[in-house]
């Protein structure tokens, strides 16, 4: 992001995430026509009142994915050493993924593998995405136009959607691969942070504040925007076609304005579930051992964390 400038206060960000003058597609052009999260105006406020009713759909979290996630972290109890990203965050943001697109068919590991690497399309602010990248949106674009809608789900309301022409042919496979991501990357990446905080400062269930935790954590580090016009930020004034990194920390993980996170309810829910399943496994045997973060510069995580539950010292 060496072409950015990044705003460093507060009440600049603010108002930047606020300021319907700064675009969120990177070029003006056709780049964003189709992804949410690269348009503005009135078809950008068309698109996101469909993507809310489809993650309606999921508030509250389901009884069925809530249970589907204690079980799963509570096998974790049994395991001598198991990995932060593959055996607890993985699964449990696939889950919930699932049950926000409602596709009959399983999210494999080679698709889910695809949509880290799609990188919601964000690579196109640094001028282009990495190798495989456009290989790898395809194919999940691919898999969700072919997959079988759950009755009553976010698949089925989304081709209802484009069949009353509330949505486009473009909008219609570009915006499964959207929310997957965000379901699944961003969750995933919170939810692995979370749990090596938790096992540096142990709490018990009841006292996991997620809401918090997001914030403090901010998996997704920035928010891009284009200026589109003269403008003036804390004494710095920018040009047409400049652009502005935005960090979402200090409490502005989930964004502020018109691109605000409209899935903010279920990644708390989940969160609150899966990380105070994990609180009640952890013990004060289990210790972690390597860390490697991702590299990427926008969605902060790990690459994995191995938790090794070790034996007491036997005294003789």
């Amino acid at each position: 992001m060496d072409d950015f400038f990044v705003l460093d206060a507060r009440a600049d960000r603010v108002g930047a995430l606020r300021d319907a003058r700064l675009s969120s597609n990177p070029d003006g052009g056709a780049t964003g026509q189709a992804n949410l999260l690269l348009m503005d105006g009135a078809e950008h406020r068309r698109l996101r009142e469909v993507v809310k009713e489809i993650i309606a759909l999921v508030e509250p979290l389901p009884s069925d994915v809530r249970a589907d996630i204690e079980d799963m972290v509570a096998g974790l109890a049994t395991s001598a050493s198991f990995d932060l990203v593959a055996d607890f965050a993985r699964p449990v943001a696939a889950r919930v993924t699932t049950a926000v697109l409602g596709a009959v068919e399983p999210l494999d590991a080679r698709l889910l593998t695809a949509l880290s690497e799609t990188a919601a399309n964000l690579d196109v602010w640094s001028g282009g995405a990495p190798p495989g990248a456009d290989l790898a949106a395809l194919r999940v674009a691919m898999f969700f136009l072919k997959a079988t809608a759950v009755e009553g789900g976010g698949l089925a309301l989304l081709r209802e959607a484009h069949d009353a022409g509330r949505v486009t042919e473009d909008e219609l496979m570009l915006t499964p691969v959207m929310l997957a991501h965000a379901a699944y990357e961003n969750s995933m990446n919170f939810l692995a942070l979370a749990g090596l905080d938790l096992l540096r400062r142990p709490r018990q269930p009841d006292e996991v504040e997620v809401r918090r935790l997001v914030q403090d954590i901010a998996p997704t580090r920035y928010a891009a925007r284009r200026v589109t016009g003269p403008l003036t930020v804390s004494e710095v004034t920018f040009g047409a076609g400049d652009k502005l990194a935005v960090p979402l920390g200090d409490g502005l993980a989930f964004g502020l304005g018109r691109h605000a996170c409209p899935g903010s309810r279920v990644a708390v829910a989940e969160g609150e579930v899966a990380l105070r399943a994990l609180s009640a496994v952890l013990t004060s045997s289990h210790v972690v051992g390597e860390v490697r973060y991702k590299t990427h510069p926008v969605f902060h995580g790990l690459e994995y964390a191995q938790v090794t539950r070790i034996s007491p010292t036997k005294c003789v």
